[in-house]
């Protein structure tokens, strides 16, 4: 019992701290757990998973249905300022299972993908495909990575609440960010500060998740422009300081935006006249759509964990599960 003394103080703050939020963009609380008896998983068997920081709640929302945990979006646990999918504190469920669910983190995209070519990690949940730098490291470690869809979601662009814009193109977008647009009032927009209508282009940091989607989806052979200075290294980043920053435009996915960090300070900008929602993007319309996938090392046993859990949440009642994580499921769930 050694994790008594801490749990017991995990569950007063919680119980203090937490409260189940729904910011109206069809945020449940999974209380119908799927079928996942045939995994055969349970906390002394269940493979280290890692993965992207927006893919989070997806494993968590894994766990507790293989876990048989009860579980639903909560905000304010300790000092996290996004919001998780965490037991439901009023019954809890078993200590073990619910001490093994509190304890999950994931690295982010790029460390998720190191940890699994290293060896660190059995299965990660990410929001892109391997960058060069990690096919490079795999391939000279030998290791090949088997990776599949399991989940859609979108890449979508953020602006300050008070930038009246209705809408960018791809077009105006790349122009955006190589420097051949400058400044809000070039766009159509009356917006400036002490009389400044500069464009402020936060990005992304190498290798991060939202930073290979912004190069592969949208600027192509095209380099951006060089801001050191509005250079963001978390997920949170670009929510804090376009929050602050009527002029600023940045990027991030549509699952953080809407489920993880919902704000009223930022908002996400319609793209070719499209707003980014679960329905366009299911069908395909918003022309950022993404996938999600899931990822094992080619040479992992049949049987393993990590491949047994990788090939259920494939399934029908593996896509229930993702549907009631909040992401866009990628073939139809059970009934």
């Amino acid at each position: 019992m050694k994790y008594c003394a801490a749990w017991g103080l995990a569950l007063l703050l919680l119980l203090a701290g937490c409260t189940g939020t729904s910011d109206g963009s069809a945020v449940t609380t999974p209380t119908k757990l799927a079928d996942a008896s045939l995994v055969g998983l349970d906390v002394d068997n269940y493979p280290v998973v890692d993965g992207s920081t927006s893919a989070l709640p997806l494993q968590q929302t894994v766990a507790c249905h293989v876990l048989g945990l009860v579980c639903g979006w909560q905000s304010g646990f300790l000092f996290n300022e996004t919001r998780s999918i965490l037991p439901d504190f009023e019954n809890p469920g078993p200590q073990a299972e619910v001490e093994f669910l509190f304890n999950l983190t994931h690295a982010g995209t790029h460390d998720a993908y190191m940890n699994l070519i290293r060896g660190d990690a059995e299965l990660i949940l990410v929001a892109r495909q391997p960058s060069q730098d990690e096919l490079l490291s795999a391939r000279l470690r030998g290791v090949g990575l088997d990776v599949r869809p399991v989940a859609l979601d979108a890449f979508v662009f953020l602006v300050n609440v008070e930038n009246q814009i209705e809408t960018l193109t791809i077009d105006q977008i790349r122009q955006i960010y190589t420097g051949k647009l400058t400044s809000w009032d070039q766009l159509g927009v009356d917006l400036s500060v002490d009389g400044v209508s500069a464009i402020r282009t936060y990005r992304r940091d190498r290798n991060s998740g939202s930073q290979e989607l912004m190069e592969s989806l949208v600027m192509g052979d095209e380099n951006m422009i060089d801001s050191p200075d509005l250079l963001l290294y978390t997920m949170v980043g670009p929510f804090n300081a376009i929050g602050g920053d009527v002029l600023g435009i940045g990027y991030s996915v549509y699952y953080f935006a809407v489920y993880m960090l919902p704000t009223e300070t930022v908002r996400m900008l319609p793209i070719e006249g499209v707003f980014p929602d679960s329905g366009r993007i299911a069908d395909g319309s918003y022309p950022f759509a993404t996938e999600v996938y899931v990822v094992v090392r080619q040479d992992a046993p049949s049987d393993s964990p990590g491949i047994r859990l990788r090939n259920w949440l494939l399934t029908p009642a593996g896509q229930e599960v993702v549907a009631q994580s909040g992401y866009v499921s990628i073939i139809a769930p059970e009934e």
